[in-house]
C-alpha cells in the first residue's frame, strides 16, 4: 500500500487516503511438512529483502578525557594543581601497598616450601597402604557376593572422560560369535551431540583385565538431537546379517530415526528404512528395543511398538515396518525397558513375545506383556512369570531403568528369568528379578540392592545386555537365548565414567570401566 496525502477527500475535506499500489501483495507462508525444517541461518547472518545483515558492535561517541588525563605536555599532565596533588598522594599510597604485597608474597613462598617438604616426607609413608586398598577393592569386586561387594570406582580417581556427555543415554547389544567369543556394542552421545559406540570383542580380553577388550570409540553421522534416547538391538539371520546392529534414536522434532551397522555391506553404515515412516515420540521420551520390537511413547502418553514385518523364516524386511498402540498409558516421558519372554526367537517375534517395563502415571513401577490376552496368542504359550505379581515400588519421577532376560536353566519350555534395574532416590541402583527356584508354577519377584550398584551419578542412564537370538543363522540353525553367563553385564555412569558390572551366579560385581577418552 502507498500512504499518500490527498486533497478533496470526503465532503471535499483534505485528509489521508489509502491507495493500493499495483503489484504489491503479501502471500501467506506455506506450511512445511512436519518432518522438514527451514534452512538454518548462521547466528551472525540474518536476511532481510535479500540483503545480509551482519551484527555490529555499536561504538559510543568519544567522551572528553578527564582533566587529569589530558594530553601531557613537556612539563607533565596539564591538569589543575589539586589534581596533581591528588595524583602525588595516590602515588605514595600505591607504593606503600606494593611494598606490603611484596612482603606477603615472600612470606607465602617460604611457608609453602616448608609445608611442601613435610608433605613430601609424609606421602612416602602413605602411598603404599593406598595402593593396597585399591588392590583389595579390586579383589572384592571379582569374588564377593552382593551383600559385601564393594566398588573400586567409589574410591579411585579415574579421569572423567571427555568423549561422552554427562547423563548420556546408554544402550548395549551383543551376540555370541561362531568362535564362542562375545561381541558387544555400547552406544552413547558425546558432548557435541554426536553419536558413538565402543565395541568389545572378548577374544581380545587379557586375563585379569576385562576392560582390555574395548576398542577405541567410533563416531558416525546421525541426525540426533541433544539428549537423544538410544535403543540398540542385534539382527542375526542367514549369512547376510552376521550380525547387523540396529540403533534407534530421536532426531529433529523427536522423530524416530535409525541407523544400521553391517560390515558385510558397502557402505557398512546406512540409514534404517524406519526413517521413511513419519513416527514422532513424546518430547524427552525414552526408547527401548529388542529385535524385532522397538518401544516408544507418543505425545499423549500412550506406548507404541514398532515391529519389523519379518518375512519367511523370520527374515528381516528391508523396507516394511508396523506401528501399533499397546493400550498402555505411562507417565509422560517415562523411561522404558523391553525384555524377551522366551528363549526361542520364533516366540519372541510374535504376540506375547516381549514385556515392557515403565513408570505408571502414579509413579509406580509397572510391566505389561503386550497381547497376553489376545485371542491370537498361541494356545501353548508358556508364561515365564506373572506380571500381576510385580512388587509395589514407587519410583522417583522419570527414574532410569534397564532390563534383560536370560534363559531359565533346565526349562524344557524355554522360559526366561528377567531382571529389572532402576535408580532410586538415594542414587543407588536396585534390582527386581524373578526367582523360579521353587518351581515354574511358583515364580516369585524378589528385590535386591547390591553394593556394586550403589553411588551412581544422579543423571546416569542404565543399559543391560540381552544376548541376541535368531531363527535362522548363517549355519541355518536357531540361536536360543543364553542362560546367565560371563556375558551378562550392565552399564551406568559413576563420576562420569561408564562402569561395567556383571551378574555372576546371583551376585553383582564391578569388573571395570569402559575406556572412553
Amino acid at each position: 500500500m502507498d500512504l499518500r496525502l490527498r486533497h478533496g477527500g470526503l465532503d471535499g475535506q483534505p485528509g489521508l487516503e489509502l491507495v493500493h499500489q499495483v503489484g504489491l501483495e503479501v502471500a501467506a507462508q506455506e506450511h512445511l511438512p512436519y518432518g522438514q525444517s527451514l534452512p538454518e541461518v548462521r547466528a551472525d547472518e540474518y536476511t532481510n529483502d535479500g540483503k545480509i545483515l551482519t551484527p555490529v558492535v555499536a561504538k559510543y561517541p568519544d567522551q572528553p578525557d578527564p582533566e587529569f588525563y589530558s594530553t601531557p605536555g613537556p612539563n607533565g599532565p596539564q591538569g589543575s594543581s589539586k589534581l596533581r596533588e591528588g595524583w602525588r598522594k595516590r602515588k605514595r599510597l600505591w607504593l606503600v601497598l606494593i611494598s606490603v604485597g611484596a612482603v606477603v608474597v615472600i612470606l607465602a613462598i617460604v611457608l609453602g616450601a616448608v609445608l611442601g617438604s613435610r608433605a613430601t616426607r609424609s606421602s612416602s609413608t602413605d602411598s603404599a597402604p593406598a595402593s593396597q586398598t585399591a588392590s583389595s577393592d579390586s579383589s572384592n569386586n571379582n569374588n564377593s557376593n552382593s551383600n559385601n561387594t564393594t566398588s573400586g570406582s567409589n574410591t579411585t580417581t579415574t579421569a572423567k572422560p571427555q568423549s561422552i556427555r554427562q547423563g548420556s543415554s546408554l544402550s548395549v547389544t551383543g551376540w555370541r560369535k561362531p568362535d564362542g567369543n562375545v561381541e558387544t556394542y555400547l552406544f552413547y552421545q558425546d558432548p557435541q551431540d554426536g553419536l558413538r559406540y565402543s565395541k568389545c570383542d572378548t577374544s581380545h580380553r587379557t586375563p585379569g583385565n576385562d576392560s582390555s577388550c574395548w576398542e577405541a570409540p567410533v563416531s558416525f553421522n546421525s541426525y540426533a538431537k541433544a539428549g537423544t534416547p538410544l535403543a540398540a538391538s542385534t539382527i542375526l539371520w542367514s549369512d547376510q546379517y552376521q550380525p547387523q546392529i540396529a540403533l534407534f534414536y530421536s532426531g529433529f522434532k523427536t522423530r524416530l530415526l535409525g541407523v544400521n551397522f553391517n560390515e558385510q555391506f558397502t557402505p557398512p553404515v546406512s540409514e534404517s528404512s524406519v526413517n521413511s515412516r513419519q513416527i514422532f515420540t513424546i518430547l524427552d521420551g525414552a526408547l527401548a528395543a529388542y529385535w524385532p520390537w522397538t518401544l516408544y511413547q507418543d505425545s499423549a502418553g500412550s506406548l507404541f511398538h514398532v515391529r519389523n514385518l519379518l518375512g519367511g523364516s523370520f527374515a528381516p524386511s528391508d523396507t516394511t515396518w508396523d506401528d501399533n498402540p499397546t493400550n498402555v498409558t505411562a507417565l509422560p516421558a517415562s523411561r522404558l525397558a523391553v525384555v524377551p519372554l522366551s528363549a526361542n526367537f520364533s516366540r519372541i517375534a510374535v504376540k506375547g513375545g516381549y514385556a515392557v517395563f515403565y513408570q505408571a502415571p502414579d509413579a509406580r513401577l509397572a510391566v505389561n506383556i503386550t497381547d497376553l490376552y489376545s485371542p491370537e496368542l498361541a494356545e501353548d504359550y508358556p508364561l515365564s512369570w506373572p506380571p500381576t505379581a510385580l512388587p509395589a515400588i514407587t519410583l522417583p519421577r522419570l527414574a532410569p531403568m534397564a532390563g534383560f532376560s536370560v534363559a531359565r536353566a533346565g526349562d524344557p519350555l524355554r522360559r526366561v528369568d528377567t531382571y529389572l534395574l532402576y535408580l532410586d532416590a538415594e542414587k543407588d541402583i536396585n534390582v527386581v528379578y524373578t526367582d523360579a527356584s521353587a518351581g515354574a508354577e511358583r515364580v516369585e519377584w524378589k528385590t535386591a540392592r547390591p553394593a556394586a550398584l550403589r553411588g551412581a551419578d544422579p543423571d546416569t542412564d542404565i543399559a543391560c545386555l540381552t544376548m541376541a537370538t535368531s531363527f535362522h543363522n548363517a549355519a541355518e540353525a536357531e540361536v536360543h537365548l543364553e542362560e546367565a553367563s560371563d556375558a551378562t553385564r550392565c552399564y551406568f555412569q559413576r563420576g562420569g565414567v561408564v562402569v561395567e558390572v556383571r551378574l555372576d551366579k546371583g551376585d553383582w560385581t564391578v569388573v571395570g570401566s569402559v575406556p572412553i577418552p
